[in-house]
């Protein structure tokens, strides 16, 4: 019980680090936001910001990410990739990250980010940067491991990894997309994997579409 109590007050902490941070981009431009006025915002000590963050670009637009150690990963796909690839990788996904809960103000705050400041869009990316990377280099060993495993034979193993990773990173944006309400909110896998299935019915569509318009031309 304690452990949970702890672990939801430092949840509670960084959620009104990164509200604070990101509500002062949207009032005054990302660039002009400071630490201490992030502090004075989230009611915390400098000090307690530190303990959290970095720095101020990672309240901003989010901490880096990286993957678990490649033995741990290693472990997860064995288990799990044999009956699904995707499970498997969000899996490893889900553990690199440490937690399945996204703060909804904090994300849509995030999304208006981009939309409002474009310059920005680069740096709300950065922080997945490393873990995509990471995970396109795990499915790629995986794929190389046993070919059997591969589904698009007709193509580079790289291009297939990374077909695959580009799939789940859109599915993960998707999930979030949706999420309502305020407060912290789960990506379920069900979610996930319901979000996958949306990507693959849009890319069907779009597929037909673009067939059947270089046919008629």
């Amino acid at each position: 019980m304690a452990e949970g109590l702890r672990a939801r007050k430092k949840r509670a902490t960084e959620n009104a680090i990164e509200r604070t941070a990101v509500r002062l981009a949207l009032e005054k431009g990302h660039a002009h936001v400071t630490v201490p006025e992030i502090c004075d915002g989230a009611d915390i000590s400098r000090s307690t910001f530190f303990n959290y963050m970095p720095n101020r670009e990672a309240a901003i637009f989010g901490r880096p990410l990286k993957m678990i150690p490649f033995e741990d990963a290693w472990a997860l796909m064995e288990e799990h990739a044999s009956t699904s690839l995707l499970r498997a990788i969000y899996r490893v996904a889900l553990r690199s990250v440490g937690q399945s809960t996204v703060n909804v103000e904090v994300a849509a705050g995030r999304s208006r980010l981009q939309m409002e400041q474009p310059d920005c869009a680069a740096m709300l990316l950065a922080p997945y940067v490393a873990l995509s990377t990471d995970l396109t280099g795990l499915v790629y060993v995986w794929l190389d491991a046993d070919h059997s495993r591969r589904r698009l034979t007709d193509v580079p193993l790289l291009n297939e990894a990374i077909v695959v990773i580009s799939v789940i990173g859109s599915a993960l944006q998707s999930a979030i997309a949706i999420l309502q309400g305020g407060g912290d909110s789960d990506i379920g896998e069900q979610a996930f994997i319901e979000a996958v299935g949306q990507i693959e019915e849009m890319a069907g569509h779009l597929h037909g579409e673009a067939v059947a318009g270089s046919t008629e031309g």
